[in-house]
């Protein structure tokens, strides 16, 4: 037991023995007691009070005033945009977080709404750091730190790819900095996991115009290598279409077309599902619906298909299938698929 528990029931045990013991000597006395009918509520009170200290506090109080007390200066030098010093090196990010959160609430600044979204990127919770970007922008639209911090927190909550919304907060950084080290790596990295490998390429080849010559050049030109091989297969790998015939099946239920490399099993490189209103159906695999990177070898995919008459189910409840085979990349359909019982 702490000193946190122990003053209070000393004090509270304290007021009861002086009050026992003045109504006691009042008693004696003959002197009237116009606080007796009090002695009850105020027993109650303290024995409540007592009770709370001994059995309602909550375990997680002391420690939280134990922070408080440790990074509250930490916290005031990060409000102020003050550095951090020597003595700051080992503080605890998960405390420093739960205590700059209390005071930059209630003194709202740029550098700690900022430093506060870092460490929530830190802590791996990217929902609360687009928050405290957002924060930091509403005190500083022009604040290319904050901004980027929001770009970054929106793109790890979507697994490392890039969206619309980041882009756009990166695009706006770059308007006014074209030559922004890191809003470019950012959407070089980012738009290669969203496979958008022409946003990519575009980002690698500004990053090695000012690089290609440092360190980093060799880096920087096999991220530009991979975009572009990338975006070559795509131009010819996106929007292969296929016919899909059934002429013994029930129409309206569920199609699951994917490609595999030959002999290849587990997850397919492309899946499309679609609802089927009526056989034939046109299926078209676009962009979107590749799973992995485009294959170095297109020419080895095959095509497959399953069915369910249930519309909404998963492929796991699609029992009809075909039988993987070839494609023609230069036909339209680049094959057709015959489902049967």
């Amino acid at each position: 037991m702490t000193v946190f528990v122990i003053l209070p029931l000393v004090l509270v045990l304290a007021v009861l023995v002086v009050f026992l013991l003045w109504r006691r000597e009042s008693r004696r006395a003959g002197a009237p007691t116009p606080w007796s009918g009090l002695a009850l509520p105020l027993l109650v009170v303290a024995l409540a009070g007592l009770g709370y200290l001994t059995l309602g506090l909550h375990p997680e109080t002391l420690g939280w005033l134990s922070e408080q007390r440790r990074y509250d200066a930490v916290a005031e030098r990060v409000i102020r945009g003050e550095a951090p010093g020597v003595e700051d090196r080992d503080i605890s990010a998960q405390a420093l977080t739960r205590v700059l959160q209390a005071k930059v609430v209630r003194d709202p600044t740029l550098p700690g709404w900022y430093t506060l979204g870092l460490l929530y990127d830190q802590l791996g919770a990217p929902a609360q750091a687009q928050e405290a970007a957002r924060r930091a922008l509403a005190l500083d639209p022009d604040d290319d730190g904050a901004r980027l911090l929001l770009a970054r927190g929106l793109i790890a909550q979507n697994q490392g790819r890039l969206n619309d919304e980041a882009d756009a907060q990166i695009r706006r950084v770059l308007e006014a900095n074209p030559r922004h080290d890191g809003a470019l790596m950012l959407r070089a990295m980012a738009a290669t996991e969203a496979r958008r490998f022409d946003l990519a390429a575009e980002a690698w080849r500004a990053l090695l115009v000012r690089h290609g010559d440092g360190e980093a050049g060799n880096l920087i030109r096999q991220g530009l290598a991979r975009a572009e091989a990338q975006q070559q297969r795509g131009a010819r790998l996106d929007n292969l279409t296929f016919t899909v015939r059934a002429p013994d099946l029930p129409d309206g239920g569920t199609l699951f077309v994917f490609l595999r490399p030959e002999g290849g099993s587990g997850q397919p490189l492309a899946a499309r599902r679609v609802l089927v209103e009526s056989f034939p159906v046109t299926v078209t695999l676009r962009a979107g619906d590749w799973l992995q990177n485009y294959p170095e070898k297109p020419d080895t995919l095959r095509v497959a298909a399953r069915y369910t008459p249930a519309p909404g189910s998963s492929v796991e409840q699609a029992r009809l299938g075909s039988e993987p085979q070839p494609l023609d990349l230069d036909a339209r359909p680049a094959a057709i698929i015959d489902l049967g019982p």
